[in-house]
């Protein structure tokens, strides 16, 4: 990219294109073999998904082994997504600090992998969340980590009430993932699927924007892999805003689970090329 305006280069796409783990799961796995398919589709970098019978992301020597994997296949961490660590059901401040001593765990994990990016599914932001990442965010200071909030469909945790947290704790190393099937509007629509609407979102995270979930959605259903048969994403809108606010983040494709009969591995493989193709 030349300037702010320009659109994505399939090279500037695939340098910064990572895929969720959640694609293995229920279908194979993790480890060697499915590392080594990544690799085979021109995957190099991951986002691990918690997977607590597989390995522990706040225990350095299970995610050691990990990493150890990982590079022996020429994969990456690039980053955590805690998804089954939250401060939902937190009562005590006991309980809110022990909670916190996982999350801190597995920041330091991640960053001793060479990853920088964590996110766990936080819950609403109430006080004991907000109270929580403040220290959170004390605690990766002069690191290179970013902790972050996802949003849902749900009460108090939407696009809009994420970015008014974020506003409230105004903390550079704080930040959002937006995920591009999670949002759904007063009339039942995803507005990632709607011309004109897709970039107002992105454009209403702004400054906070610091890694996106990107997946194929169809039938009122995400998770797919990009630019399958009946795909309503906005592609084209999404990357060309991406690229008009100077997003930093990774490209971080998740879809959910190994849909064998669409080849999912070989769409993310080939979604650089794709995606640079519809500029």
């Amino acid at each position: 990219m030349t300037g702010p305006n320009d659109y994505y280069t399939a090279d500037e796409i695939r340098r910064r294109l990572s895929i969720s783990t959640l694609v293995f799961q229920g279908y194979r796995p993790f480890g060697e073999e499915a590392l080594e398919e990544l690799a085979r589709n021109h995957i190099r970098r991951i986002e691990l998904v918690e997977s607590p019978d597989q390995y522990d992301l706040s225990d350095i020597r299970s995610m050691r082994l990990v990493d150890a994997t990982c590079r022996k296949c020429g994969v990456e961490v690039a980053a955590y997504h805690a998804y089954m660590t939250s401060f939902e059901g937190v009562d005590t401040e006991s309980q809110r600090q022990e909670r916190v001593d996982v999350c801190r765990r597995q920041i330091d994990t991640l960053l001793e992998l060479g990853g920088t990016f964590w996110c766990c599914h936080a819950g609403a932001g109430e006080e004991i969340v907000e109270k929580s990442y403040v220290e959170l965010a004390q605690h990766t200071e002069g690191t290179a980590a970013v902790i972050a909030v996802e949003n849902f469909n749900s009460a108090g945790v939407q696009v809009e009430d994420r970015v008014e947290f974020l506003d409230r704790l105004d903390l550079s190393n704080v930040g959002m993932i937006l995920d591009v099937a999670h949002e759904i509007d007063a009339d039942g629509v995803n507005p990632m699927t709607a011309a004109g609407e897709a970039s107002a979102i992105i454009n209403r995270c702004g400054r906070h924007l610091r890694h996106i979930h990107l997946q194929g959605y169809r039938d009122g259903d995400g998770h797919h892999p990009p630019l399958v048969e009946g795909d309503e994403i906005q592609w084209h809108e999404i990357f060309t805003t991406l690229a008009a606010i100077d997003y930093p983040g990774e490209f971080t494709f998740e879809p959910r689970g190994m849909l064998a009969n669409l080849e999912t591995l070989s769409y993310i493989g080939q979604a650089p090329e794709r995606l640079a193709d519809l500029q």
